[in-house]
């Protein structure tokens, strides 16, 4: 259950309501394209100083093996195809720039591509995007990825992240930290809404018309040279369709406020109205003579269970990320921990449980505050004096009896949700971090994995570590690297099909986990002779349990 207290910004009076958001996301690529032609001129002719950039890209992938090695293809906006061994890809990106006083700038910017993961043309991205003084409006298709600053080398964000395709949404907010007035200017604050359109495929498969609503919100002390804050990230999927067809109906206000809906009924009635994740980020900037370092813990979350830190979360996403002042060879290394295995444990969301008479019920945890409820329902089960079980007897009783002894409230599916089957992917790829794997990822290891079609992420529970860093050597070659030695749990969407069942899938795949390496290694060399040329090679392995596969990425840049 998402907790309604646990709202990270205050319900504003507002006249928009979510069909509102649903027309304005339809329409957004038109209304940008007339906005850039009506301002294009007046950028060029007005007062103040504009700059523009233009860049052009191709590059060629090539593998052996299962399929394109991990790092190949992931944290790449969706670029790449994983499942093709061969592949070309070019693409002309650009943007325009008017700044015409110091508190305000005006920009847009795109990128359209041929070949990759689509195979043939595509706009890749297109935003238009307003600053004015600590706020920015942004608007088009963009990526969304704020827990991390530039020149970060991880694994890539566990919520949000710059692994799929950027999809149409409106972003405002704080996007950087801001000083707030007078004697409180040591606190910092930052924080954004993005509401976006998910309309990449029929609702069996993809999404269609499920609208994403997120925002986050960090608060930082300035002490100089340590600066501790504390995050909360939150995203919610809501309306669109169900698998048969039927449309979801959409309560907006409740659903992003975490509270339940009567309107969309079935579980949102009890518990919140649409699905849910979140994500606790704990940490502190230190500067020191050997550089800035960025020390944080991360825990996500996807119901109320999960949001008990240490008690029923016990997952995280342990980090550091430096940045040396004093080696010339070396820019940022982050040396990160991932652990999402636990999921509030494997014991059934709810108490599922079968009568004397043969009716099988739901029990949620709080029909067992009513004395008459627990009485009834003990006395459907057959117990003795039904009338002198207290909660926390009967509790002991359910989860004794049906539950194996583990407590309810586990298998929580992160990134996954059932009414919603492709979770938090687009096209096809997860909108957070690249170690949950989709069904189509490894549908080469069993052909047992792609049948349940409940979920599109087959593994969304596993233990990673992950080495990441980039540097110079001397004035025009660039290095880059990363590693990674993960373990593969599954998904407990997968291992028990039922949900609420001990009934597992037969031989199922991932059952005490599955090792794996990733590796890539990369180097680029500015040309002396072209300005603006910049040729790029990279190598990459994997090894392990669900891949084994070698490639290698060859192509250059040009920008002027």
């Amino acid at each position: 259950m998402f907790l309604a207290k646990v709202v990270i910004f205050r319900r504003v009076n507002c006249n928009f309501a979510g069909a509102y958001f649903n027309s304005i996301l339809f329409k957004m690529r038109k209304l940008l394209f007339f906005l850039v032609l009506g301002l294009l001129p007046q950028i060029m002719l007005a007062q103040g100083s504009w700059s523009h950039h233009l860049r052009v890209d191709a590059a060629a992938v090539g593998a052996v093996g299962d399929q394109l090695p991990f790092w190949l293809h992931s944290g790449r906006e969706g670029r790449w195809d994983f499942a093709e061994q061969q592949q070309l890809l070019g693409a002309v990106g650009g943007g325009l720039q008017w700044t015409p006083g110091e508190h305000w700038r005006l920009a847009v910017a795109g990128e359209g591509r041929y070949g990759g993961a689509e195979g043939g043309a595509y706009l890749h991205a297109l935003s238009f995007q307003v600053d004015a003084y600590f706020l920015t409006l942004r608007a088009g298709r963009h990526v969304f990825d704020p827990i991390f600053e530039e020149g970060y080398k991880g694994h890539g964000s566990y919520l949000y992240g710059n692994n799929a395709r950027p999809a149409d949404r409106v972003t405002v907010g704080l996007p950087a930290y801001t000083a707030l007035p007078g004697f409180l200017r040591r606190l910092e604050v930052k924080g954004e809404l993005s509401h976006a359109l998910l309309d990449d495929g029929p609702a069996d498969q993809y999404h269609r018309e499920v609208l994403l609503h997120e925002k986050y919100a960090y608060l930082r002390y300035n002490g100089g040279s340590w600066k501790p804050y504390v995050g909360l990230n939150h995203s919610v999927l809501m309306g669109g369709y169900r698998t048969n067809g039927e449309k979801i109906p959409l309560d907006y206000w409740r659903s992003i406020l975490g509270r339940s809906s009567e309107k969309i009924g079935g579980g949102d009635a009890t518990n919140a109205g649409g699905a849910h994740m979140g994500l606790f980020d704990f940490g502190v900037y230190l500067s020191k003579a050997s550089g800035t370092y960025r020390f944080y813990y991360q825990a996500p979350f996807a119901d109320g269970s999960g949001m008990k830190l240490g008690v029923r979360n016990r997952d995280q996403i342990l980090g550091l990320h430096w940045q040396p002042a004093r080696l010339t060879w070396l820019d940022n290394l982050s040396v990160e921990w991932i652990n999402t295995a636990y999921q509030s444990g494997n014991g059934m969301p709810d108490a599922r449980v079968t009568l004397n008479n043969g009716e099988t019920i739901s029990v949620i945890a709080f029909y067992l505050d009513d004395p008459a409820y627990r009485e009834e329902l003990m006395r459907g089960l057959g117990a003795p004096n039904p009338e002198s079980w207290s909660k926390k007897e009967v509790g002991r009783y359910l989860e004794d009896n049906f539950n194996r002894g583990n407590r309810f409230g586990g298998r929580d599916g992160y990134m996954s949700n059932g009414v919603y089957p492709a979770g938090w992917t687009h096209y096809g790829r997860v909108m957070g971090s690249p170690l949950n794997l989709s069904r189509d990822q490894v549908a080469h290891l069993n052909p047992e994995l792609g049948t349940n079609k409940s979920t599109l992420l087959v593994n969304d529970r596993f233990k990673a570590l992950h080495v990441g860093a980039d540097g110079r050597l001397g004035t025009r070659w660039y290095w880059e690297g990363m590693l990674t030695a993960a373990r593969h749990y599954g998904s407990y969407f997968q291992q028990y099909p039922g949900r609420y069942t001990w009934d597992e899938t037969p031989g199922y795949y991932f059952k005490g986990g599955r090792s794996q390496f990733y590796s890539r290694l990369g180097a680029r060399y500015r040309s002396p002779r072209i300005q603006g040329l910049v040729w790029k090679l990279e190598v990459a392995v994997d090894a392990g349990a669900l891949s084994r596969s070698a490639g290698c990425l060859g192509g250059f840049s040009f920008s002027f």
